[in-house]
């Protein structure tokens, strides 16, 4: 029942800002180290950070350290469990890390082993002494070793991305979470960087710490240079972003993200980077589609005398009540007719692009142009 219970307290956590949970997890290793310490979360800048702080204090308890990645071809589960069961050789203690640990402790993972699950589990049971340490791009509050950590007093540190876009209600972009996150990080470098500043350092670098953190140690002792002749543009951008602008006819950002998009990359789910212009312009293609396919879905049931909102929920739009929002906006901004010739219209660029014929940048920032909201589209 205990376990349940725990189980259920688990589910429920909410993650702090991701500095926020780095900053609760240093104090509490000054003073004294846990049995065990998760850092879960898509960032692995802040994973990173919170191993450092875990292997720093580790170190100043004597402690052997003993470095395990899942994503490296030379990792051996067969010597990740012969740490986990033996004792340290030269020091009083183990601290063993394990990087990319949802490919080993998840059931149906690639590399699972419920026999080093287990070894985990016992080790936290029997208050071994040493620390674990495991950093996992994903890992849900309800896994078995994610509750024996709460059960044990270990600590749980959510990393996740920060977020890249300002909230609805107040679109300033300097009000975005990861510009707040860059001009405090400034501050910590010493950096005199202002918020309009920090903002264009994001701009050009993209939803990358580790890069946005190298931007920023470049500026340290900066003389009465702007920032932008000491800040390298760097930045990718999304398919599936673009795709949404060009479809809601939003021009200026389109234009932008095209740009971006084509001359630094596109940026993928996982967090990698695609610069191959042919798989850019099948990704966009593809995310401008089905954006347009989806209002289209959602105009015949309008036009069969469906409110748009009730069709918009049939036709299954997703991203939540924000997201919803922001459908119809642009939904009823074009009439059903101008949604069906706008997909006739990108239908044959479609055409073009899986045929010989070249097509670049150029050709969707002139379907966009031809698409953009006008005032008196807008009902």
């Amino acid at each position: 029942m205990a376990k349940k219970a725990a189980s259920r307290g688990a589910a429920k956590r909410k993650d702090p800002q991701p500095e926020d949970g780095l900053r609760m997890l240093a104090r509490q290793l000054s003073e004294g180290l846990p049995p065990i310490i998760i850092l879960r979360g898509e960032e692995s800048y802040f994973r990173e950070r919170g191993v450092a702080l875990a292997v720093a204090a580790a170190k100043a308890a004597g402690m052997e350290i003993c470095r395990h990645d899942a994503l490296d071809p030379e990792y051996s589960a067969a010597t990740l469990l012969d740490d986990l069961a033996t004792g340290a050789l030269f020091q009083s203690a183990r601290c063993i890390v394990l990087r990319g640990a949802e490919r080993v402790i998840i059931e149906r993972a690639l590399q699972f082993s419920s026999a080093i699950r287990d070894a985990m589990r016992a080790r936290l049971e029997r208050k071994a002494e040493g620390l674990l340490v495991l950093s996992a791009a994903r890992l849900l509050a309800t896994n078995v070793l994610s509750v024996a950590a709460d059960e044990a007093g270990g600590a749980n540190v959510g990393c996740r991305r920060l977020y890249d876009k300002p909230p609805q209600w107040d679109p300033d972009p300097r009000k975005a979470e990861l510009v707040q996150w860059c001009a405090g990080r400034a501050r910590d470098l010493k950096v005199e960087v202002n918020l309009n500043e920090a903002a264009y350092i994001v701009a050009a670098t993209g939803n990358d710490l580790a890069a946005i953190d190298d931007q920023l140690k470049r500026l340290v002792g900066r003389g009465k240079e702007g920032i932008q002749e000491l800040v390298a543009w760097d930045a990718s951008a999304s398919p599936f972003e673009v795709a949404d602008q060009i479809a809601a006819g939003d021009v200026k950002r389109a234009l932008v993200g095209l740009e971006t998009l084509f001359s630094g990359g596109a940026s993928q789910r996982d967090g990698s980077r695609t610069v191959d212009v042919a798989g850019i312009v099948a990704q966009l293609s593809a995310s401008v589609s089905g954006k347009i396919r989806e209002a289209c879905r959602v105009a015949e049931a309008v036009v069969a005398g469906m409110a748009p909102q009730k069709a918009a929920e049939r036709c299954g739009v997703k991203g939540g009540r924000s997201g919803m929002e922001s459908f119809l906006q642009s939904f009823q901004a074009r009439s059903p007719e101008e949604w069906a010739q706008m997909l006739d219209e990108f239908g044959e660029l479609e055409r073009r692009s899986r045929s010989n014929v070249a097509v670049d940048v150029t050709d969707f920032a002139q379907f966009a142009l031809r698409w953009r909201r006008r005032q008196s589209a807008r009902r």
